[in-house]
């Protein structure tokens, strides 16, 4: 079997979490890293203290660390902007891994529906970027961030059902 890393992307709200809950569930040994999580770890001036592109260059090393411990498949699940975001995290992979990339891709719309469903629940979330602003930001790089898939009409299962036949088939799909 081929040893799989892949970047579940996408701005926020557009269910990277809950796809990547979904593959790391569908395969025993799957490692899912989580770049929120990563990022609570790190000091408030990370990029003063640790250089731009931290939380990537965490993530990569730690998926290296995974993969060396036998990890059959290693998810990392935050938003990539630029393309710089995931060189950061590959630079720190093993030579010879294969790295793929899918960016979850909803409409704006439906994006703002959620996030603002979810500042209802936590309210300490309204400090988070603004959506539109990662959406557009994004939007400028899709060309970087693998295969897009449109998000909006798939549920998570889906998603990761579609991600998972992806890795597995060796022909491109972009």
């Amino acid at each position: 079997m081929t040893v799989h890393v892949i970047i579940v992307n996408g701005p926020p709200s557009a269910g990277k979490t809950s796809v990547t809950d979904e593959l790391r569930n569908s395969l025993p040994g799957t490692v899912a890293i989580s770049g929120d999580a990563l990022r609570a770890f790190a000091p408030a001036d990370a990029r003063t203290q640790l250089g731009g592109g931290a939380t990537y260059r965490a993530a990569g090393a730690l998926a290296r660390a995974y993969l060396e411990l036998g990890a059959a498949r290693v998810i990392f699940d935050y938003p990539c902007l630029r393309a710089a975001h995931v060189r950061y995290f590959g630079e720190a992979l093993p030579t010879g891994i294969e790295l793929k990339i899918f960016t979850l891709w909803p409409t704006l719309e439906l994006l703002e529906e959620r996030e603002q469903r979810k500042r209802l629940m936590h309210p300490a979330r309204a400090r988070a970027p603004a959506v539109a602003d990662c959406y557009r930001e994004m939007a400028k790089n899709l060309g970087a961030m693998g295969e897009v898939l449109e998000a909006g009409a798939l549920s998570p299962a889906q998603l990761a059902s579609l991600i998972h036949q992806r890795c597995l088939d060796p022909a491109p799909h972009l």
